[in-house]
């Protein structure tokens, strides 16, 4: 079962009943309110990672309750239902940051495509926040760790409890230390801390004996060992079991240049350490050997610098005064500013504008109340570019416990954020006209019947296709064809009013859903006005071009009453408007009228 906490909001229970069933793949533990007020308390108490809320609701609506929770949690996936009949709804919802909508029924090929996505996206942040939070604490393991022994005048007195932070923060099985004998042809254990009690593993490990020449011509070298059990014969799987590990990185020790030993951690995992990982523990190995060194002069900062320039991150750290010492690479990448263009200045340089004072009074507030802080933070580039990074704070002290740095390791995660804006969009939405899809006007369409058979209105379907497309495509390419459609596109959102949905069935083909009709005069004016479409001319990459339009339509209740008969007869009068000569209008009617010149009747 995946690890997620769904809440529903909604004051039908038969809602909830269904939902709840049909959660049960996706989430672990479902919460269940009946309104909105209910559902803020819940999403307090509980934090769940995803958010499913009708919008009318007693006490407190679904909108109202979703502005409160983005001001607790700007990050929570969040999806209404919604008939999709409300422009405006959809607009203050997409502006209050819901990330989907769903429409009743939950039809479960539809739900599965709207909820796996949040789930996806829900878990994957879960993931990057717990790898960022365990890289933060490993990078704080290891400059404590500096700290440490530099001040200790025998490294060992400090080497147990270090170790055990270290094991603690990169969430390991086992860590453990050997030291060379003079000649190197065996080591001792020095210590060894695993998570099961009563495994210490070898005291002493014979290179030849135990069959371990490879690995140790590899140490010697200076190079790691890393790797699971599946890649090593039996005689390295014995010192593998010997821990109760199943994945093992070894990392050389070197003391005024010469192979002093060996630093071993140990996962129970079947699977070699990733190379961020690597490179930050590899700096372990330097510590150690330093300390052991005894060079009193390097400093903890220094002794990290393997992680700050080598990680996918971008890293800077600053003084106590919040002044810019170092940076990497990668904050270079991610920012644009180079070193030099920083060095000494405060990071308010990189400030978006898109925060108040409050936001940076509480984090610095959260920084020196519990010595870090980590959130996501908009910020801006050198070019003026605004993205979103996700970053986290340290505050590193000195054996008195006087700030002395601050080191700040942050992540772009914009596209993160734009994906789960744009998706809800691209979902009911043609990427190329911007236009309604197919799943949007089929919804629309069902309501509208529901709507106009309660209330007996009248409702129109409208199908557009474009005479003599295929030849411009041809000769002009597809770049120019698409052009067209997007100008066809722009003409009929001039054309239609705002309720209106217009829809880009495929290809050249628009469907137009007109709803409350109140006369056949006014249908008429509309057809009339689309077909004019025909006489604009289209300039696209100097080419000046016009496109003709077969129009059919089919009029609730008259000529149907079920979506599938108005989208066919509104298809076939079409098609007989094209037969009959293209760039006319065409009505479905059992009676055949002629409405207006040049129009035809099946």
């Amino acid at each position: 079962m995946q690890q997620l906490t769904v809440l529903v909001v909604d004051d039908d229970k038969i809602t909830t009943a269904i939902l709840t069933r049909m959660l049960e793949r996706y989430a672990d533990h479902v919460l269940v309110a009946s309104n909105g007020e209910h559902g803020l308390t819940l999403f307090k108490e509980y934090r769940p990672e995803i958010v499913l809320s009708d919008i009318n609701m007693p006490k407190m609506g679904g909108l109202e309750m979703v502005e409160q929770i983005r001001k607790i949690d700007e990050h929570v996936k969040i999806a209404i239902f919604t008939n999709f009949e409300n422009r405006d709804i959809l607009l203050e919802a997409i502006k209050l940051g819901v990330n989907q909508f769903f429409s009743k029924p939950f039809e479960a090929k539809v739900f599965e495509q709207v909820m796996q996505p949040l789930c996806d996206d829900a878990l994957e942040k879960k993931r990057i926040r717990a790898e960022l939070k365990r890289q933060q604490n490993i990078l704080h393991a290891i400059n404590e760790m500096a700290h440490s022994f530099l001040q200790q005048s025998d490294w060992k007195t400090a080497l147990y409890q270090e170790l055990c932070l270290l094991k603690q923060a990169s969430e390991t099985a086992a860590v453990f230390l050997y030291q060379n004998d003079k000649k190197c042809e065996s080591a001792k254990q020095i210590l060894a801390i695993t998570d099961a009690e009563r495994v210490r593993g070898k005291k002493r490990i014979h290179y030849k004996k135990h069959h371990l020449m490879r690995w140790k011509r590899a140490l010697e070298r200076g190079e790691l060992v890393n790797g699971c059990m599946r890649d090593y014969d039996r005689a390295k799987q014995r010192m593998l079991q010997a821990f109760q590990i199943d994945s093992l990185l070894i990392l050389p020790i070197f003391v005024h240049d010469r192979w002093w030993g060996f630093l071993g951690i140990g996962n129970s995992n079947r699977q070699a350490m990733t190379s961020t990982d690597v490179e930050m523990l590899s700096t372990v190995s330097s510590i150690i050997g330093s300390a052991i060194n005894n060079k009193q002069n390097l400093q903890s900062l220094e002794m990290s610098s393997a992680v700050f320039e080598h990680t996918m991150d971008g890293v800077l750290i600053t003084n106590a005064e919040n002044r810019i010492v170092h940076v990497n690479d990668s904050f270079e990448a991610i920012t644009g500013y180079k070193e030099s263009e920083v060095i000494g200045k405060d990071p308010k340089l990189l400030k978006s504008g898109q925060h108040d004072k409050h936001f940076y009074a509480q984090m610095w507030e959260h920084i020196h109340s519990n010595g870090y802080w980590q959130g996501e933070i908009t910020n801006r580039k050198k070019d003026g570019e605004i993205y979103i990074e996700w970053l986290s704070v340290n505050v590193i002290r000195n054996e008195k416990g006087e700030i002395e740095h601050y080191i700040g390791i942050f992540s772009d995660v914009t596209h993160q954020r734009k994906d789960a804006q744009e998706q809800a969009y691209l979902a009911t939405h043609d990427p190329l006209t911007g236009l309604s899809n197919r799943l949007l006007l089929n919804d629309r369409l069902d309501h509208a019947i529901n709507h106009a058979g309660r209330f007996g209105k009248c409702m129109a379907v409208i199908f557009c296709d474009l005479d003599n497309f295929k030849p411009i495509n041809d000769t002009y390419g597809h770049s120019v064809g698409d052009e067209i459609l997007k100008g066809v596109a722009e003409a009929l959102k001039d054309i239609l009013r705002k309720e209106d949905t217009i829809c880009r069935f495929g290809g050249d083909e628009f469907v137009i859903l007109v709803e409350e009709l109140k006369s056949f005069e006014y249908l008429e004016g509309i057809l009339q006005k689309i077909q004019q479409i025909s006489k604009t001319t289209f300039v696209v990459e100097n080419h000046t071009l016009q496109v003709g339009m077969s129009i059919g339509a089919a009029i609730y209740p008259n000529d149907g009453d079920t979506p599938q008969e108005l989208m066919q007869r509104a298809d076939d009068a079409m098609y007989r408007a094209k037969r009959n000569g293209k760039n006319m209008i065409a009505y479905y009617q059992h009676d055949p009228v002629i409405y207006c010149t040049n129009t035809y009747v099946i």
